[in-house]
C-alpha cells in the first residue's frame, strides 16, 4: 500500500473509531432504555411520545433555519472564520426561541397533543440548543468532544428516565422532561467544550457570511421535511388512520433496523471529512468505488445477520404487546439499506456544497412515500406504511446514483452486489415464514451471504486479529 493510501485509510480509521466512541455509547444506552418504555407505558403512551418526539423533528430545523448544517459544513474550510460563523448560528437560535413561542397556541388545537403544548415547545427549543453546539464542535473537528456529546445525551436520558419514569412514575410527563433536561446538558457541555463563551465576547455578524450560510442551510429545511416525511409521517398517517396504539408497536419496529443505521451513520460521519479532504486528488473516482464496495458489503451482511435472528430477539427484549412489530422490520431493514447507500452517495452533496442535490432527491421520496401512504396502508394496515418506507428509500437511492454522475461516477450494480441485493430480499421474504423451516432458512442464506463475499470476511478477520495480537 502505498503511503498516500495508508494516510487515507488512518484518517478514515481515526474519524470512524472516534465517531464509534459516541454512536456505539448511545446506542447501548438507547438499547438498554426500550425494554423500560416498553413495559412501563403502555403502546398508546408510547405511540403518543413518539408522536411528539416526530413533531420536534421537524419543528427544529424550521425554528433554526437548519443553521446547524451550515455551521458544521462552512466551519470545515481552510479559511473559515469559527467566531463569525457561530455569531450566526446563535443570533438564529435566539430569534428560533422566540418565535417558537406560537407552537403553544398552535399545539392546543390539536386534541392528541394539547395537554402536551409546554412539552412540545421546550423539546423543540433544547434540541435545537444541543444540536447547534454539537454541530459547532462537529465543524471545528473536535470529533471526540462531539462524541462525549453524543454519550453524555443518552447518558443523562437515561438517568431522567430512571429517576421519572421508575421513581417517580411520571409516564408520558415524565419521558418528555428527561429528553428535556437531557438537552440542555448536552447544549451547556457543547457550549463549554467549543468555548463558545469566547465566541460571544467577540460577537461578530459578517453579513456575506450569513447570507451565504443562510442561503446552503434553507434549502435543506425542504430537505429534512422531506425526509421527515419518509422516516416519520408514515408514523402519523398510521396513529391518524389505524390508532395510536399501532403506532407504538410500529414505532419499537424501527428500533431493529436502526440498529444497522448505527454503524452506517459512524461510517458516512466519518467519510464526509475524508470526501472534502480528497476532492482534488487525481485518484478520488476509484477511492471512492472501493470504499462504496466495502459498505456495500458490510450493510448487506449486518442486515441479513439481523433478519436472522430479528424473531428471537425481540421475543426476549420487547413487552409481550410489542412483539409483533417483526411484521413490519423486513420491510424496514431492505429500506435502511438502501438509504445507508444512498446516504454515501450523498455526500458529493456535501463536498460540493449542492443542497439542491438534497432537496430534489429528498423531494422524490418524500412524494413517493406520501402517495404510497395513502394507497397502502388503507390496504396492508402497518405493513403498508413499512412498505412505502422502503420503496422511498430505494427512489432516492436510484436518483441520487444518476444525479451524483456529475461529480463521480459510482460502479453500484456489480455482479456480486446484485446477488447481494438478491440475497437480502428473500432473507426479508423469509422472514414471514413464522416457523422453524424459516428460521432455519435464514440462517443458510446469511451462510450464502458470508460465502459470496468470503474474500472481504477473511480481510476483516486478519484485521481484527492483527489488532488482538498487537
Amino acid at each position: 500500500m502505498t503511503n498516500l493510501g495508508q494516510q487515507r485509510n488512518k484518517y478514515l480509521l481515526k474519524n470512524t473509531v472516534i465517531f464509534s466512541i459516541g454512536n456505539f455509547g448511545t446506542k447501548i444506552i438507547s438499547f438498554f432504555l426500550v425494554p423500560l418504555y416498553t413495559n412501563i407505558l403502555t403502546t398508546r403512551e408510547y405511540g403518543t411520545v413518539d408522536l411528539i418526539y416526530t413533531i420536534g423533528m421537524v419543528l427544529v430545523p424550521l425554528l433554526t433555519l437548519n443553521i446547524g448544517e451550515s455551521i458544521m459544513r462552512f466551519a470545515l474550510d481552510k479559511d473559515a472564520d469559527c467566531d463569525k460563523i457561530m455569531s450566526t448560528g446563535i443570533t438564529i437560535l435566539i430569534f428560533g426561541a422566540i418565535i417558537g413561542l406560537l407552537i403553544l397556541p398552535i399545539a392546543n388545537l390539536f386534541e392528541s397533543v394539547s395537554n402536551y403544548s409546554i412539552y412540545i415547545y421546550l423539546y423543540t427549543l433544547t434540541l435545537a440548543f444541543s444540536q447547534i453546539f454539537l454541530c459547532y464542535l462537529r465543524g471545528k473537528e473536535f470529533l471526540l468532544k462531539y462524541s462525549i456529546g453524543n454519550i453524555i445525551q443518552s447518558l443523562t436520558i437515561a438517568i431522567f428516565n430512571i429517576i421519572f419514569l421508575i421513581g417517580m412514575k411520571k409516564g408520558i410527563e415524565g419521558y418528555l422532561m428527561a429528553y428535556i433536561l437531557a438537552n440542555v446538558c448536552t447544549g451547556l457541555y457543547g457550549f463549554w467544550a467549543g468555548k463558545v463563551n469566547l465566541v460571544i465576547k467577540k460577537y461578530s455578524i459578517d453579513i456575506e457570511l450569513s447570507k451565504n450560510m443562510i442561503k446552503y442551510s434553507v434549502v435543506l429545511i425542504p430537505n429534512s421535511f422531506m425526509w421527515w416525511i419518509m422516516n416519520s409521517s408514515d408514523r402519523m398517517m398510521v396513529s391518524a388512520m389505524i390508532s395510536v396504539t399501532a403506532n407504538g408497536v410500529y414505532a419499537v419496529a424501527y428500533k431493529i433496523p436502526t440498529l444497522l443505521s448505527t454503524i452506517t451513520t459512524i461510517f458516512n460521519q466519518a467519510w464526509s471529512y475524508s470526501a472534502i479532504r480528497e476532492d482534488e486528488s487525481e485518484d478520488k473516482e476509484e477511492y471512492n468505488n472501493r470504499v462504496y464496495e466495502n459498505l456495500v458489503t458490510i450493510v448487506i451482511v449486518v442486515a441479513t445477520g439481523l433478519l436472522m435472528i430479528m424473531k428471537p430477539f425481540l421475543s426476549v427484549y420487547v413487552g409481550k404487546e410489542y412483539y409483533t412489530a417483526w411484521h413490519y422490520v423486513p420491510y424496514l431493514i431492505v429500506g435502511f439499506v438502501f438509504m445507508t447507500l444512498g446516504s454515501f452517495i450523498a455526500t458529493s452533496y456535501t463536498v460540493h456544497k449542492d443542497s439542491m442535490g438534497f432537496l430534489i432527491s429528498g423531494t422524490v421520496g418524500a412524494i413517493i412515500n406520501l402517495i404510497l401512504n395513502f394507497i397502502l396502508i388503507p390496504m396492508m394496515g402497518v405493513s403498508g406504511a413499512a412498505f412505502a418506507t422502503c420503496i422511498s428509500y430505494f427512489g432516492v437511492f436510484v436518483y441520487r446514483i444518476k444525479d451524483t454522475q456529475k461529480y463521480i461516477k459510482l460502479r453500484v450494480f456489480k455482479r456480486k452486489q446484485i446477488c447481494g441485493y438478491a440475497l437480502l430480499i428473500l432473507s426479508a421474504m423469509t422472514c414471514y415464514l413464522d416457523n422453524c423451516i424459516g428460521q432455519t432458512l435464514l440462517v443458510i442464506e446469511f451462510i450464502c451471504i458470508i460465502l459470496l463475499n468470503k474474500e472481504f470476511v477473511k480481510g476483516m478477520l486478519k484485521i481484527i486479529f492483527k489488532i488482538k495480537t498487537n
